[in-house]
């Protein structure tokens, strides 16, 4: 396609070479005229001078004979006019045809010219920019640019146009024109200065009509902006909002992002369907509860976010009232979706950037589903210190073993009906030479967000078998229980690590116990990774039973040979009649199966005595005794042959801590 620039030259210079054809052709028909006329009045030259020759005195009078020459020239120049006139008519069709040819080009172009004077008055118009005719509608021509364009676009096509008389180049730009029934048609122009032409005077806009592509484009950008379930504003939109308001720097507007919880079980239980149209009931609430400015956005499948305009306490009601409307039962049609939600607040203040605002509202987030259901947590700092210093543990993490900051501890796990030390549970412990020792929870987390959760399991599975040959001597036959992480499982290693570990260290299969988690044993690998550690004679506990996940269902189909009790159930056993039922039920479970069932994280005198009436076979915890190292646990396999009372080690129910053979315990 030619430049607009280049197109309007070309035209120039068609118009002058078609001036100078018109001389060309004048000159050719000027010679065509002059030859009759000159052949005519050859004709007539002879007897012409032959009057004169004989005038008087010279020859006898005779009658002119030069009025016989006229029908000559007048013949001539017939002839010469006809020429003339033929070749005229030529040149007409000629240029009739080319015009018309232009013509047509010109009107299947979708570019149409619009020219301007010095002060942006339209002197010339191409009749498609004109609008259609209606009352009070005057033509284009005679007005004021910045008066005829759009409002909102008439700064910046000034500007623009500025720019090119001033011979800045300007490239396309856009901007609207009134259009049929109240419409605005958008234009596309390029920028040609032809005010030292004669023949224009002005600045010319070569414009083309952009009005469907700019439809096209208005629908894919709603598309692209827009959550398809429920209609808002999608994380994209969210995140375009949030960036204009930090830029306009507003302290006054908050960001809520609600978390919900439910949908995934009304999705189990009414399907799809009934999950979105509770989603999508959600979101029409959200809508009609805040002001009309707000701005509510899905940003997940099961998050949403508002910005809110809104001081002092305002947010924190408003966060209020949206937990209110997302707890009401929602209605689907075939039965009610009961929602909850957790709410965090991050005031837009200060210079921060779009990536920290959304970084703080998922740390509140986090703080909010921890504190429990229906929570609202604003951002504070210390939730960034935790976040960084999260990050650093990731980080060094990674070198902590080559550093030996890693260790191994071990905690008893004690025979009720003669205290004898049945086995041992290996347990990973990290002393950060900046922040000191890291609590256990903390360790697992940070290994699985740096994905070393697998190489750090193996590592203390080799560590464990081991430093069994020790704990034989003093204790026969004693069990070595190790920890397998779910990712240890889906990993596809366990059995392997397991295999090489036994081999290296020269343990019986039959005394070291893998402990798994239940949701260990949902992955798609672990009944084929279960039933090869059983025929290699490795014993399988069930471990964390009573926690968060009800498990007791499932505990009696497992293939496991141990049940451990959650250390947050026996927190009640002694004053809870239901968590007393539960660990009753669970010990004649295990009676009934021939399974043994560990009390684990017992810590009173009361819980112990409890467990020990029900029947329970195996308990360990801080009344017992506390992770120790290795050192210690074979002394005190030494000193107590074997057995293990209340007290003995690790604080006592006093506070003591006891001091073997020179070594505090910690």
């Amino acid at each position: 396609m030619i430049p607009p620039r280049v197109r309007l030259q070309f035209r120039v210079r068609t118009a002058d070479s078609c001036g100078v054809e018109w001389n060309r052709r004048w000159r050719r028909a000027g010679w065509l005229l002059a030859v009759p006329v000159l052949t005519g009045a050859a004709g007539a030259a002879g007897p012409l001078a032959a009057d004169l020759l004989l005038a008087p005195g010279n020859a006898p009078a005779q009658p002119p004979l030069w009025p016989a020459a006229v029908p000559a020239v007048l013949v001539g120049l017939v002839a010469g006019l006809a020429v003339v006139w033929r070749a005229e008519a030529r040149a007409a069709e000629r240029l009739r045809r080319s015009e018309a040819h232009y013509r047509a080009l010109a009107s299947s172009s979708n570019d149409a010219a619009l020219v301007v004077d010095g002060e942006l008055r339209v002197t010339g118009v191409a009749p498609a920019l004109e609008p259609p005719a209606g009352p009070g509608r005057p033509p284009l021509a005679g007005q004021l640019l910045v008066d005829v364009v759009h409002p909102d676009d008439a700064d910046e096509l000034v500007h623009w146009l500025h720019d090119a008389a001033a011979g800045a180049p300007t490239g396309l730009h856009g901007f609207r024109i009134p259009a049929a029934a109240g419409s605005w048609r958008v234009l596309e122009a390029g920028v040609s200065d032809l005010r030292e032409d004669a023949d224009v005077r002005g600045l010319v806009l070569h414009c083309r009509d952009v009005t469907d592509r700019a439809d096209r484009e208005h629908e894919l950008r709603a598309l692209a902006y827009t959550d398809s379930l429920t209609g808002l504003p999608n994380c994209a939109a969210q995140r375009a909002a949030l960036r204009e308001l930090l830029a306009a720097q507003r302290p006054d507007v908050t960001l809520l992002q609600l978390e919900l919880h439910g949908i995934g079980e009304a999705r189990e239980a009414l399907g799809r369907a009934g999950a979105d149209a509770a989603l999508t009931e959600v979101a029409r609430r959200l809508r009609a509860t805040v002001r009309a400015d707000d701005h509510v956005a899905c940003t997940g499948p099961e998050q949403f976010t508002v910005l809110a305009t809104g001081t002092g306490d305002e947010p924190d009601r408003l966060a209020d009232r949206l937990l209110s409307i997302i707890e009401t039962p929602i209605a689907t049609g075939t039965a009610f979706v009961d929602l909850t939600a957790v709410v965090a607040l991050v005031p837009l203040t200060g210079d921060l950037t779009e990536e920290q605002v959304i970084d703080r509202a998922e740390l509140a987030v986090a703080d909010a589903r921890a504190a429990g259901e229906g929570s609202v947590r604003r951002y504070r700092a210390e939730l960034g210190a935790v976040r960084d210093r999260r990050d650093q543990l990731r980080g060094d993490l990674a070198g902590a073993l080559d550093r030996r900051e890693l260790t191994v501890l071990w905690q008893p796990v004690v025979a009720l009906e003669d205290h004898r030390v049945n086995g041992v549970e290996a347990l990973l412990r990290w002393r950060h030479p900046v922040l000191g020792d890291v609590a256990p929870d903390e360790v697992l987390a940070v290994a699985e967000r740096a994905g070393l959760v697998v190489a750090l399991h193996r590592w203390v599975l080799r560590e464990a078998i081991a430093a069994s040959a020790q704990l034989s001597v003093h204790a026969p036959g004693i069990n070595i229980a190790v920890n397998a992480a779910p990712a240890h499982v889906a990993a596809g290693t366990l059995v392997d690590d397991v295999a090489a570990a036994l081999a290296e260290g020269r343990l019986p299969a039959d005394r070291l116990v893998i402990e798994l988690p239940e949701e260990a044993f949902e992955l798609p690998r672990a009944t084929d990774d279960v039933a090869a550690l059983r025929l290699m004679g490795v014993r399988l506990a069930l471990d964390d039973l009573g926690g968060s996940r009800p498990t007791l269902s499932r505990a009696g189909g497992l293939p496991v040979d141990i049940i451990k009790l959650d250390r947050s159930l026996l927190a009640r056993v002694d004053r809870d009649r239901h968590a007393r039922a539960v660990c009753e039920a669970v010990v004649g479970l295990g009676a009934a199966l021939r399974v043994d069932v560990v009390a684990e994280g017992v810590e009173t005198a009361g819980q112990l005595a409890v467990l020990r009436a029900m029947g329970c076979g195996y308990a360990q915890g801080f009344l017992l005794s506390r992770p120790i190292p290795l050192p210690v646990l074979v002394e005190l396999l030494r000193s107590g042959e074997g057995t293990l009372w209340p007290g003995a080690v690790g604080g006592t129910p006093a506070g003591r801590t006891p001091v073997l053979d020179g070594a505090q315990v910690r």
